[in-house]
């Protein structure tokens, strides 16, 4: 009998794919490869006993109940994999550019305790948000928004200079100053060097240079581009950047809503036999629904999201429907601030939370579905915010006394500028009261409930990346 190799984790994979109808992916479609920390999707144990008296001792044979289908998944958190994490859940979004830089006109004011403010009419960032000056004497560079910011003005840290801002823009992210010689690649492509080598950028995605002398203009990120360079596609002219010139990234805001029917897709696991050892490595689990959607926030835990799947069919495979499926970047949600927003205000009494999302979807069959499942109807969402608060104020109880009905949403910012956001327009506070259980400080417990009365959607999703469609 020959000995094969132990199937390694690390070797193997695991594909999405959206479902044309319910079951069916259509053909030629194309697959998403996703990072992972962990999956469980499989079929379980569905074979029982038999209780048959006869001439002998022991339980008939065993026969097959309904197969026992489960999906889970813990999903890395990867800015350009979310999209299609919530896309599986609530299908293609509405997107729009994130939009052009802002201009910055007037006079800087000093904020005190080494803030300053910088004024942009309109602006549309908030407290946390990652953006970049160019164009100014004074102030150029990345910052994090910090407290105090309005409509019209950003407040960043940064030691205070006068100075009256003409012709310097606010862009959201990270800028990459061009400093060096451009170089021509073969393939009709021009590689141009970065200024500090560092930046989060990817082939695909979009830049738009400004102040050069030959690559003013929006270029997509070629193969090649890495850090300390870009590459892009023009006819090369030689230039040596002297640090006036930037490359600003392009972003997109991914706008999901929860429908009335979520979408179905098909998850294809890979399972790295040696050759030999299966004749069908491929698993496909099609007929799926997004059931759950989880994470926590606050602390130092990595951001992960855990997801639960209804599946209605399995089956297995030679080969893969897609041969080449789309691996998106590594991006990762990192050096984030999560923030959690009541009623339009950000709260900053909160240690940490949790946030769950059931969907009530439930598998059934009908007579002769051949031991699988052919429907799953939607049953209402069930969605809960526990928060863990410092108390210093009566001002979660008494909203919770008073059955006031509140918006409520977590935002999570990252460095690179990519920011997702999960709203449900419609709550209620349910506020326990604070024990006192010692000397130290007191904390309460706060559960946030949404629900839906004047709206039409318990939740909605809003993604900011460099991702141009989820189409």
């Amino acid at each position: 009998m020959p000995q094969y190799q132990q199937v390694s984790g690390g070797a193997c994979s695991l594909t999405l794919y959206m479902e044309e109808t319910p079951g069916k992916v259509a053909a030629g479609a194309s697959g998403v490869r996703l990072a992972f920390a962990s999956e469980d999707f499989r079929r379980g144990s569905s074979k029982k006993q038999r209780s048959v008296i006869r001439d002998a001792r022991g339980s008939g044979k065993p026969y097959a109940g309904m197969a026992n289908l489960s999906g889970s998944l813990e999903s890395a958190s990867y800015a350009p994999q979310l999209g299609y994490i919530i896309r599986a859940l609530c299908g293609a979004p509405a997107t729009t550019a994130d939009g052009a830089g802002k201009a910055l006109s007037g006079a800087v004011t000093d904020k005190g305790d080494g803030l300053v403010g910088l004024p942009c009419a309109g602006h549309g960032f908030v407290q946390d948000a990652v953006v970049s000056v160019t164009g100014s004497a004074n102030y150029d560079g990345t910052y994090r928004v910090a407290p105090g910011v309005t409509a019209d003005e950003v407040v960043i840290e940064a030691p205070y200079k006068a100075e009256a801002l003409s012709g310097a823009t606010l862009h959201r992210g990270r800028v990459c100053v061009l400093s060096g010689a451009a170089k021509t690649l073969s393939g009709g492509k021009v590689a141009l060097p970065v200024e500090g080598g560092i930046h989060a950028l990817n082939a695909g995605e979009k830049i738009t240079i400004s102040g050069s002398t030959s690559y003013d203009g929006t270029h997509v990120l070629q193969e090649g581009t890495e850090n300390g360079r870009l590459v892009i596609t023009a006819s090369f002219t030689e230039e040596t950047f002297d640090g006036s010139a930037v490359a600003v990234p392009v972003f997109y805001r991914h706008a999901f809503a929860l429908p009335k029917r979520q979408p179905t897709l098909t998850m294809e696991k890979y399972l790295d036999f040696e050759t030999g050892a299966a004749e069908k490595p491929y698993r496909r689990f099609a007929f799926c629904k997004v059931n759950g959607l989880n994470f926590n926030f606050g602390g130092d835990d990595e951001l992960k999201f855990s997801l639960d799947f209804v599946v209605g069919r399995e089956s297995g495979a030679a080969e893969p429907l897609d041969a080449s499926p789309l691996s998106p970047p590594a991006v990762p949600f990192d050096n984030i601030e999560t923030s959690v927003w009541i009623n339009g205000v950000r709260r900053g009494e909160v240690e940490s939370g949790d946030l769950s999302n059931a969907f009530g979807i439930e598998a059934k069959a009908a007579v002769g579905d051949l031991g699988q499942y052919s429907r799953m109807p939607e049953g209402d969402p069930e969605c809960k915010s526990t928060l863990t608060c410092f108390l210093e104020s009566e001002t979660f109880q008494q909203l919770s006394e008073d059955a006031s009905t509140v918006s409520f949403a977590v935002g999570i910012c990252a460095v690179t500028g990519d920011e997702v956001w999960f709203r449900y327009p419609e709550t209620e506070l349910d506020a326990e009261g604070a024990a006192i259980n010692g000397k130290e400080g007191l904390m309460q417990t706060v559960t946030v409930m949404p629900f839906v009365d004047k709206g039409d959607a318990v939740m909605a999703v809003e993604l900011v990346n460099r991702v141009e469609s989820y189409a």
